[in-house]
């Protein structure tokens, strides 16, 4: 049974992330979902129903007394991606991690790593070395994964094998229909090798990153594959006992006024900052906790940073039973010790250094994670990383002649249309590029603009273009050719309505589909290609790109 805890003093507001309605693959809508928050004591709710963020999001909303926002979920090639507090893009978004990052940060969205540790490959972010906001360290649709694939796998340590996960298995399925919400928090447990908190911590030394829980609730479970692939599926978990087991639980700076709008923008600015925790409530609620640090410079709270120059005290208080351990992690390593006083303070070197609270429901195993805070950034002077500066080019090759057009052609799927030609600009001729997409599903569809590199020419290792559109979108630059294959290199790019001038480095182009080589042979590539594709145009659409000057470069 879980624990009733005596309530603090916090001032958190509880809610979670991540929650699918019946407008993607979800069992209800809004309404009846915001009523299942409400029943389990959350303030606040934020939807991600997947989509490509082209959908204008539902501003927010009370619903049954709990704040309601309206977020999305993007596919990437390197996991998903959970988006709030971003207006609808104007194209597509998706392909590779590194732009739906870059796209959404550019749209003023706040972009979360979802499922991290999944074990289904399509929905585990991948992509650590992008910029994103924020990283999903909890997720009860990865545990239960993580527990089937252990079930079915061979033979291994008592925790960790096939028949201790068989057995967790069974006695849910038994004990589900009696205690689902402890069901949920007991399979929260993590088996085998959850990288996440490591990649997280990791990168905290670099840039403030928030963790986040997301419940990945759709209010069903599939007979076989995911909710999405449809089909029939049971009702379970419900969204309440989901909602019952875990909570992020934000401090806003200033109380909730009861009117959405503004309620929405001060729990979003919170989340921003990391001024949050989460709680697995199916063990122990409500969760109550504080975690400061004080120098001789100014005193923060998690999320927060401060610079680094005195020993730093670090105040730790929460409302956990005496038979839960409580840890504050300094990066990688414990700093206290395990404790069990509800409210205790240690003191740090004068370093920078990120520190982190962990509480355990479990002493003896030290396994299940009650409740994790957002870290302190102690930071010196110097900037954690210094950008990566590359050489100017000393060789410049042209390969637009705006004036004529010459060198360049198109090439285009059987059904969409595109056409390159010389065009009158405000400081003298452009190459304009025009394309038109066919309609219906995305089966492909495409068009490029096209230079072939003469026999023995110059390719270099980068491509530096000014180009605008009439509308934002993002083109694929595309490196095509091979030893002895035909095989293709990409790296996109956002073009805006206005000229800017562009540089892409070979080395940053990754394959497109199964190449011979990872990256391109820059030997024996033989065309650079502008590409138009589904991957972030929708099928119908037609505009027009210009091209001011575009140079091969080493």
């Amino acid at each position: 049974m879980r624990l009733q805890l005596q309530p603090g003093d916090d001032r958190s507001v509880p809610g979670i992330l991540h929650i699918h309605t019946n407008r993607s693959d979800g069992r209800s809508g809004p309404d009846q979902i915001a009523a299942a928050a409400a029943r389990a004591g959350l303030k606040f709710i934020v939807f991600t129903d997947h989509g490509d963020a082209t959908r204008q999001p539902d501003p927010p909303t009370y619903r049954s007394g709990v704040l309601c926002l309206d977020g999305v979920e993007v596919s990437t090639t390197g996991g998903h991606y959970v988006v709030l507090a971003m207006p609808a893009a104007p194209y597509p978004l998706g392909g590779e991690p590194r732009d739906v990052v870059e796209d959404v940060r550019r749209l003023g969205g706040f972009g979360i790593a979802a499922h991290p540790d999944s074990p289904k490959l399509e929905l585990r972010w991948r992509e650590w070395g992008a910029p994103f906001d924020g990283v999903e360290l909890v997720n009860p649709d990865t545990s239960w994964r993580m527990w089937a694939r252990a079930a079915a796998s061979t033979p291994g340590p008592p925790r960790t094998g096939k028949w201790y996960a068989r057995r967790r298995i069974a006695f849910s399925l038994l004990d589900y229909p009696v205690r689902p919400t402890e069901t949920i928090a007991r399979l929260v447990e993590p088996i085998g090798e959850a990288s996440a908190v490591y990649q997280w911590v990791n990168v905290t030394a670099r840039r403030r990153v928030v963790a986040v829980a997301g419940i990945d609730a759709h209010g069903m479970i599939a007979f076989r594959g995911d909710p999405a692939d449809g089909g029939y599926s049971l009702p379970l978990p419900d969204y309440e006992a989901s909602f019952r087991a875990l909570s992020v639980r934000v401090t806003p700076d200033r109380p909730l006024t009861g009117d959405a709008v503004t309620d929405g923008a001060v729990l979003v600015r919170a989340i921003r900052n990391g001024h949050l925790f989460t709680a697995v409530d199916g063990i122990a609620t409500p969760a109550s906790f504080g975690f400061s640090a004080t120098n001789g410079r100014a005193t923060v709270h998690e999320g927060d940073e401060i610079a680094a120059g005195s020993p730093v005290t670090l105040h730790v208080r929460s409302n956990a039973p005496p038979s839960f351990t409580t840890t504050v992690w300094k990066d990688h390593a414990s700093l206290s010790g395990d404790r069990h006083e509800s409210e205790f303070s240690v003191t740090a070197p004068a370093d920078p250094a990120v520190y982190w609270v962990e509480i355990r429901s479990d002493s003896r195993t030290n396994r299940t994670t009650w409740l994790r805070s957002n870290p302190i950034y102690v930071r010196g002077t110097e900037p954690p990383t210094r950008p990566l500066v590359r050489p100017p080019a000393t060789i410049n090759h042209a390969i637009v002649d705006a004036a004529s057009g010459d060198g360049w052609h198109v090439e285009h799927d059987a059904l969409s249309a595109a056409s390159v030609e010389s065009a009158p600009g405000v400081n003298g001729s452009d190459l304009r590029f025009r394309f038109g997409l066919a309609g219906g599903a995305a089966v492909g569809q495409f068009a490029a603009a096209v230079y072939d590199v003469p026999p023995g020419g110059f390719v270099g290792d980068r491509l530096t273009f000014t180009a605008r559109a009439e509308r934002p979108m993002r083109v694929s630059i595309q490196l095509r050719g091979g030893e002895g294959v035909v095989d293709r290199w990409q790296r996109s790019v956002y073009v805006d309505t206005f000229a800017r001038e562009h540089t892409v480095y070979f080395d940053d182009c990754l394959p497109v589909g199964i190449t011979k080589t990872f990256k391109p042979p820059l030997a024996s590539i033989h065309s650079v290609m502008v590409v138009v594709d589904t991957t972030n145009t929708k099928p119908g659409t037609s505009g027009r790109m210009w091209i001011k000057s575009a140079a091969l470069e080493r």
